[in-house]
């Protein structure tokens, strides 16, 4: 049997990854709460039955359970009575409404929500779990008698036998629950991601084999491409923004007046043309002593003077 792939950076397998990584969701949380409150409904109903077969009393367990039902009022003596068919009405009428679902099939959805999210294979799953319970019983869980010769409901049960009849239906109800809520947790399983080894290339490298976590963290250390910053052409900049423009924490140049009046005091030659004389004036006087600071205008004269030097050259 082959070896199974590992992470070349953790060098854990797909198995073990899921194993200490793989984290609870909400909807799972949820959904097992559920299912241990389906649980403990269930063991609660176990008790229940069992008080109540003990407390019919025996002269009324040959009369009709029906009857007996639909005359609770004058059968106020059977102190569990009004329990009891509370439990019928509450878990017997939802299977019943369930089961006559399951069996229409079909495209349209069924109308309870609990069975409106179902495939038809879940729902068939459903569906034989209560069509074994109504084999086993010959009766059926509706109201409702079948071709095959099942008794519809409890039509001729007598009280005791009736109350095992409806016992064995309220087990079945949270058995049903309880499928439900794993079909659910299945799904919600079904949602997450899987983990598993694949081979990733990354930063120009060859591909190695990594794992779903290992994934994510070199993927996320991958190098940026590097941007250039958009170039402005030069003639969009006009003199008058250039000199305004101050670099920050940085003391502001001496006022344009000062500039132009140490400039006026210069002395040019003759010769020079006016090209020069306008960055003369923009420089200022020469000093043997460096300047200071030099403002962004500073830097941008200096480049003009370069390039006029350079077409001077050219001239030349």
């Amino acid at each position: 049997m082959p070896e199974p792939s590992r992470c070349w950076f953790c060098r854990r397998t797909a198995e073990e990854i899921a194993a200490s990584v793989d984290s609870e969701t909400p909807e799972e949380r949820e959904i097992k709460k559920q299912m241990s409150q389906v649980a403990w409904f269930k063991t609660k109903f176990t008790e229940s039955a069992d008080l109540w077969r003990r407390a019919i009393p025996r002269e009324f367990k040959d009369m009709d359970f029906q009857f007996v039902a639909s005359n609770a009022d004058q059968f106020a003596s059977i102190k569990v009575l009004a329990e009891i068919l509370d439990a019928k009405k509450l878990m017997l009428d939802w299977l019943a409404d369930a089961s006559s679902q399951l069996r229409a099939g079909g495209a349209n959805p069924p109308s309870l929500a609990e069975l409106s999210t179902l495939d038809m294979s879940e729902r068939k799953s459903l569906l034989i779990m209560m069509e074994q319970f109504e084999a086993r019983w010959h009766r059926t869980i509706g109201k409702e008698a079948r071709s095959n010769g099942s008794s519809a409901g409890f039509d001729g049960l007598k009280l005791l036998d009736g109350l095992e009849f409806l016992v064995a239906e309220g087990l079945l109800y949270y058995d049903v629950r309880g499928q439900l809520f794993q079909i659910a947790m299945a799904k919600a399983v079904a949602k997450k991601p899987k983990k598993s080894v694949r081979m990733v290339q990354a930063n120009g490298y060859p591909p190695v084999p990594l794992c779903s976590v290992c994934e994510s963290l070199v993927m996320g250390l991958r190098v940026p491409e590097r941007r250039q910053p958009p170039q402005v052409a030069e003639e969009e900049i006009s003199t008058e923004q250039v000199e305004n423009v101050v670099p920050s924490e940085q003391p502001v140049a001496e006022p344009m007046e000062a500039v132009q009046a140490s400039a006026a005091a210069t002395e040019l030659p003759a010769d020079v043309s006016p090209r020069v004389a306008e960055i003369v004036q923009k420089l200022g006087p020469a000093s043997k002593e460096p300047p200071k600071i030099r403002g962004l205008h500073e830097h941008r004269a200096k480049e003009d003077w370069d390039e006029l030097l350079e077409q001077q050259a050219k001239e030349k």
